[in-house]
């Protein structure tokens, strides 16, 4: 099964016109908009909004950099066309250094002396932000979440264009159809 068919059906829908997932965006713009709501009447909110989205943005990049400095040898047979050979490692090492630094950098206060109306609570939210994804895997998402490697062979195993957005989704709707008409039973088809 894969890991998107366990999300809330109204935002995993990808839509037929734009192929894409509409709602799914919205939903993500619509958070986003009322994050920075409170930075339109504060600098410091304002400063600790950009600060958030920048760090946000280094460690999405950087996690998958990190995993790939300690499981190297699993890495290298995903990789594609293009890659560093023999400084791949040092490079992606230096890397995380570089987003270490600037995490450290943009959680530190903007203004002296730090006070409750100058102190940046970036730390506070990328804290909370960080515990509540670890939670969420812990709890949640590691029974389940098989990552890509396991849904690309899927799709390979039903023949399915990977790069054709729904259209694993789209395949697996017809074979559970395909399988209640041939057993006429849904209990037959899931065992």
């Amino acid at each position: 099964m894969p890991a998107n068919t366990r999300q809330h059906p109204f935002f995993h829908k990808v839509d037929d016109r734009f192929r894409s997932p509409v709602r799914a965006v919205w939903l993500a713009a619509t958070l986003s908009f009322i994050l920075s709501l409170p930075s339109l009447g504060s600098t410091v909110a304002f400063s600790a909004a950009t600060s958030i989205a920048t760090i946000g943005l280094y460690i999405s990049y950087g996690l998958p950099i990190l995993i790939g400095v300690f499981y190297h040898e699993s890495f290298n047979s995903m990789k594609g066309p293009f890659n560093l050979g023999g400084l791949s490692r040092i490079i992606a090492s230096a890397a995380c250094l570089w987003i270490g630094f600037i995490t450290v950098v943009f959680c530190l206060p903007t203004a002296n002396p730090v006070t409750s109306e100058t102190l940046n609570y970036t730390v506070v939210a990328v804290g909370i932000l960080s515990l509540g994804a670890l939670g969420s895997w812990a709890f949640w998402a590691r029974h389940w979440f098989t990552g890509p490697a396991a849904e690309v062979a899927e799709a390979m195993r039903l023949g399915v264009d990977i790069t054709e957005p729904g259209a694993l989704e789209e395949r697996e709707e017809q074979e559970k159809k395909e399988g209640k008409h041939a057993s006429g039973s849904p209990a037959e088809v899931s065992s």
